[in-house]
């Protein structure tokens, strides 16, 4: 199992050299990547996939993790059902020898143009530390987040040992309130399902952990933290 430490979002130096267009349509979402000069750009594998596309909807509430492939005229395509609603998408990939700084895209699928109204404090409050989906419970030991300082992300599978997905024991995905941060974190090592990240700035984010269990598959468990300053 490949164990990777580190965590996607804005830490390369300098400006983005690589764009990325995302559209939507009639069920399929395909991806442009180019560099500066309009050119395709090489990508090498990160966790098995040379993609990995995150949806999220205007509410926070639909979370998507596909995987894009390849076609004949270099872009990337992957079918997903949509329903009508105002989407982010967030294009994980990493270029050779390229720049490159994780920029949210939007999609509008049907006539929907506006922006769910969230309410953080509220959804802090009702939040639960453990979630179940499918007969499967995962528990969130809620660490203390302060902004800038790395905090451990630990989750409880209820006794479960989680298969190996994408190279790795989990993932999780974390979006900030106004979906611009994202990060992606991956296990600290082979045997425990317990993460490190740090959150770049005070504020609300929500997080979606996703394990892959040998009688579901894989599934995502969403939870809503606050950031504390660091002041």
């Amino acid at each position: 199992m490949n164990i990777n430490h580190h965590q996607h979002h804005e830490e390369n130096s300098g400006a983005s050299e690589v764009q990325v267009n995302t559209t939507y349509n009639s069920g399929r979402v395909t991806i442009t990547i180019r560099d500066l000069h309009n050119q395709p750009v090489d990508l090498t594998e990160t966790h098995e996939k040379k993609i990995h596309l995150i949806i999220v909807s205007s509410d926070f509430e639909n979370f998507i993790h596909v995987h894009p492939i390849e076609n004949e005229s270099g872009d990337y395509e992957v079918d997903v059902n949509l329903p009508e609603d105002r989407y982010l998408t967030f294009v994980d990939i990493n270029p050779v020898g390229l720049n490159y700084t994780i920029e949210p895209n939007t999609i509008t699928v049907g006539e929907s143009s506006h922006t769910a109204e969230i309410n953080w404090e509220t959804l802090i409050e009702s939040d639960r530390s453990t979630k179940e989906f499918e007969g499967k419970k995962v528990t969130f030991q809620r660490p203390q987040l302060i902004a800038g300082k790395s905090a451990t992300l630990s989750f409880d599978l209820n006794n479960e040992t989680p298969l190996p997905y994408l190279g790795a024991l989990g993932h999780v995905v974390v979006l900030d309130e106004n979906g611009k941060q994202f990060l992606h974190v991956h296990p600290t090592s082979n045997d425990q399902t317990v993460f490190e990240a740090n959150f770049p700035s005070a504020g609300f984010y929500k997080l979606w952990a996703e394990f892959n269990f040998s009688d579901t598959g894989v599934m995502h468990f969403p939870f809503a933290v606050k950031v504390f300053s660091n002041e």
